[in-house]
Formats: structure tokens, C-alpha cells, sequence
């Protein structure tokens, strides 16, 4: 007799299989490649369901599995497993470590940052990381049967070579923050590297990269994504790319210098592949060969000019030359002697003192013989000369009076004579005060004068003390010359001035008043 099993009972012990039922149900299968696939994508699962029976391949998109530590065992012998828009922070090395051929593995669109790939993974051919966080390449180096790796979209500054496999044929980092990039000689299997996207200094640092890529036929230099104006170019001789030549200096531009002095100039070539470089003194080339110091960055070329005790024919302008595939850059120096005072060690300070001091002597010398010149000397006999132009003063008689004594020239003695004969400038100076005279004789008219002529000898008296007294001499030298002309001992003298006792009046050159 058979028992009734109460519902309650029964309800317990099938609702694991209908709940199991309903989530089969729920994803779908389908074949793809000859392969039984499973989609159980957009279900809001927030953990990997069971695989159904016999399937290799599992879309798990557009879930909510935030984390995974771990997968169940049937995954093992999944070979295709997406996880993409999953809003995964997380994927442990627990969890991949299940997977022993697995191929092709999508982890894109997550918040993944770091990851770490186990070494069983060996048939991975297939892996996409991009639109996740990933600041460095995580290390796929033993994944020998990688093929394809997708990194785009990350916030990658540089890739470690060692981090790639060699077999590599696909790399994709596009969108990331790579500014300089160095060649993979390694990946010889590489059929396409996708670097759009990027920010890249096109400058000579990465014309190595760029080679190495052309030489591979992967991407065209002119389609390179610049963050300024490339200085990489075609060379116009063979078509390969090039870059500069660009020249810094990386020393003082302008210098003073002391002769025997040693300068040094030197400037710095930013071009690849090495340019030519070469020194230029005003216009004319003077180096070709120097040494040359490679800096640390690529493409930079430190080339230095040694002068060694300067002189003059080294002072001027400096130009360091840089020329590659028909274009040339320089950079322009100056190199001027400086100002100081002579300096008497060499053989050009000395003549140049030389000089100056014979000038110095011959103008001092000058100054003097024209001071001389000017100044004359007393009792130099006057050239003879006529009377040009004269002129006659009377002398009025009621000013004047005359005596009549005559001494005869017998009486006179020698002391007297000696008088009368040494003249020197005595007519000049008797015209001049007679001239006076006259006008204060004007100005005052009373003035009373008592000539007095003896012989050869006149003196006169000034009855005023405010009028001058002429001396006794010049008159007398007056008289003699104008009434003893046929003299021997003054023929040759025309005098100044001449004094007439008859005709009242005294007669002078004008010329030389």
C-alpha cells in the first residue's frame, strides 16, 4: 500500500531543480564556429552562472559581477570567455588560474586597473583589456601563443618592452597618454600597431620608433597623431624620414676676451641620423671633424670649439653649422676683444705705448717753439722796411718850447752816447706815450712841457704829475734817426717813428701801432 507524500515535502525537494531549470533557461545557447555557445549577457547577474552541458564558449556582457574570486570547475573547459560591461573592479588570480584553454578572454570596458595574468594561460591567443583604468602593461611576457593584445583606451604613459610577447602580431594602444615611444625590435611577427589617439612629441626622440615602424610597413610617419608640428620629415634624396637639424647653443653666445686667453664655444645639434656639423669664421669654414659628445637624449649632439690663446685674427663671428638631407641649421657667436688698458707683455702693447709717447713729445715740443716764437726777444734787430702808410701828429707850439742851446756832440760823454744808442723797442714805447699825451693834453688842456734839446740829448719835464714823462732816450732816438739818415750804422733800419723839431710833428708807421 502505497503512502501519500505530503506537498510541502515534494515543494522542497524539486525547487532547487526549478531554480536550476529557470537559469538554463533564461541564458541562451547557440552554436558559433562549430562550437556550442552560451549568452547570458544582459541578465544582471551578479555572479557567473553554471555552464550547460558541453559548452566551450560563455558571453557574460552587461552584468553586474563586481568581483570574482573564483570560477566553477566546468569552467575549465571553457575556450572563449567575455566579461566585457560587467562593471568588474576586480578579477582575482585565483580565478583565472582555472582556465587551462581558454583562448580568447575579454575583460574590456571594466574598472579593472592592475591585473595579473597566470602562466597557465598558455593557449591565449586573444586578449582585450581596453576601456579599463590600466596605468602599466601587465606582464604577458609567457603567453607564447598571444597573438592579438588591446590596450586601448587606458591611461598608459609607456609600455616595457619585456612585458610583451614575442609572437605578437596585433598591438592596439590607441587613446592612451604615450608622449614618446621606443621601438620592439623583438616583435618581428608584428603586422599592425595602432598608436592613434596619443599625444605624441613628433620630435627627434622618436624618430628611432618611427624607423623601426616604417621599416615594417605598420604606419606612415605623415599620419603620426602630433601634439605639435612634427619636426620629423622625407628627405628629399631617398624618401626616409629624418628629423631636424635643429641647433642650440649650450654656451654664452656673445664673449669678451683677453688676447692669450682660451674660449670655448659650444652648441647642440638635435637631429637623426647624425648630421654634419662644421664651424664657420666669418663665412669661412675652419672645423670639419671635431670631437662630438652624444648627450643622453636621443638625437641630441654636443659639439664644442676650442680656441686656444686668442688673437686678433680670431676675434669676429662664429656660426656652428648642422646640415642633413639637404637642409642646413646654425647658431651664430660672438667672440670681441675687450677694453682694458695696455698691457706691455707683448710686442703690439709695446709699439702701441711707443707711439703714443712720441705723439705726447712731439706736441709738447709744439706748445714750446710757438711760445718762444711769440714771445721774441729784446734788441733783435728789425728787418728794413719803407714807411706804407704814416701818419703825423702835430705837436702844437704853445704846448712846447724849445731852447736854443746848442752842445756840440764833442761834449757829450760816453755814458751819455751809450744811452742814446742802446735804443731796443725806445720809438714804439715814445710813440705810444706821446700819443697819451696828446689825449690827456686834450682832456685837460693844462698841460705845460719843457723839451729841452741838447745836442743828441733831449729831456723832458712834466710840470703835471698826472701826465706820463717819456723818457729822454726815445725822444732822442727819435731825433737821431730822423736827422742822421745818411748813417751808416742805421741806414739799414727804417725807424717807427720820426721826430721833426722844425715842422712841430712826429711821423709814424701806422702798420705797427
Amino acid at each position: 500500500m502505497r503512502e501519500d507524500v505530503p506537498f510541502p515535502l515534494l515543494l522542497l525537494l524539486f525547487l532547487p531543480l526549478i531554480s536550476c531549470s529557470n537559469a538554463l533557461k533564461t541564458c541562451k545557447s547557440f552554436w558559433v564556429s562549430n562550437r556550442p555557445s552560451q549568452d547570458c549577457s544582459s541578465l544582471s547577474l551578479q555572479e557567473p552562472p553554471p555552464l550547460l552541458p558541453n559548452v566551450l564558449s560563455l558571453s557574460l556582457s552587461n552584468n553586474s559581477i563586481f568581483r570574482i574570486s573564483n570560477f566553477p570547475q566546468e569552467y575549465r573547459r571553457l575556450q572563449s570567455l567575455r566579461l566585457d560591461q560587467c562593471q568588474l573592479e576586480k578579477l582575482d588570480f585565483d580565478a583565472l588560474s582555472v582556465f587551462d584553454q581558454l583562448r580568447e578572454l575579454d575583460i574590456s570596458r571594466n574598472s579593472l586597473s592592475k591585473l595579473i595574468i597566470p602562466r597557465n594561460l598558455v593557449s591565449l591567443r586573444v586578449l582585450n583589456l581596453a576601456f579599463n583604468s590600466f596605468t602599466y602593461v601587465p606582464d604577458m611576457s609567457h603567453l607564447e601563443s598571444l597573438r592579438l593584445v588591446d590596450l586601448s583606451h587606458n591611461r598608459l604613459i609607456s609600455v616595457r618592452p619585456r612585458m610583451l610577447p614575442f609572437n605578437l602580431e596585433v598591438v592596439r594602444l590607441a587613446a592612451n597618454r604615450f608622449t614618446h615611444l621606443s621601438p620592439w625590435p623583438f616583435l618581428h611577427k608584428l603586422q599592425e600597431l595602432d598608436v592613434t589617439f596619443n599625444d605624441l612629441e613628433c620630435d627627434c626622440s622618436l624618430w628611432h620608433f618611427v624607423t623601426w615602424a616604417e621599416k615594417l610597413a605598420l604606419f606612415d610617419s605623415t599620419m603620426l597623431p602630433c601634439r605639435r608640428p612634427s619636426e620629423l620629415r622625407k628627405s628629399p634624396i631617398d624618401g626616409k624620414t629624418v628629423c631636424g637639424p635643429t641647433v642650440v647653443s649650450s654656451s654664452r653666445e656673445s664673449a669678451v676676451v683677453s688676447l692669450s686667453d682660451t674660449h670655448v664655444m659650444c652648441c647642440t645639434a638635435l637631429a637623426t641620423p647624425p648630421p654634419q656639423l662644421f664651424w664657420q669664421l666669418n663665412g669661412k669654414n675652419i672645423s670639419n671633424g671635431l670631437s662630438q659628445k652624444h648627450l643622453s637624449d636621443s638625437g641630441k649632439v654636443e659639439f664644442c670649439l676650442e680656441i686656444r690663446k686668442i688673437q686678433l685674427k680670431d676675434m669676429g663671428k662664429y656660426r656652428c653649422v648642422a646640415s642633413l638631407a639637404g637642409l642646413n641649421s646654425s647658431k651664430e657667436f660672438h667672440v670681441e676683444r675687450d677694453k682694458i688698458p695696455i698691457v706691455l707683455n707683448s710686442a703690439e702693447g709695446i709699439m702701441i705705448y711707443c707711439q703714443f709717447t712720441i705723439c705726447i713729445f712731439i706736441g709738447v715740443c709744439c706748445v714750446i717753439s710757438c711760445c718762444v716764437l711769440r714771445t721774441g726777444g729784446r734788441g733783435k734787430t728789425r728787418p728794413k722796411r719803407e714807411y706804407m702808410h704814416a701818419k703825423i701828429l702835430e705837436i702844437p707850439q704853445d704846448s712846447c718850447e724849445y731852447c736854443c742851446d746848442e752842445v756840440d756832440g764833442d761834449d757829450v760823454d760816453d755814458d751819455e752816447t751809450r744811452d742814446c744808442d742802446d735804443w731796443g723797442d725806445a720809438e714804439t714805447a715814445a710813440v705810444r706815450q706821446y700819443l697819451q699825451w696828446r689825449q690827456m693834453h686834450q682832456d685837460q688842456h693844462k698841460c705845460t712841457f719843457q723839451i729841452i734839446k741838447c745836442g743828441k740829448r733831449a729831456l723832458m719835464r712834466n710840470t703835471n704829475s698826472m701826465i706820463p714823462q717819456i723818457r729822454h732816450e726815445s725822444l732822442c732816438r727819435l731825433s737821431n734817426e730822423s736827422n742822421s739818415s745818411d748813417n751808416k750804422t742805421t741806414s739799414h733800419r727804417a725807424p717807427l717813428a720820426r721826430f721833426d723839431e722844425q715842422q712841430h710833428s712826429v711821423s709814424f708807421d701806422m702798420t705797427h701801432l
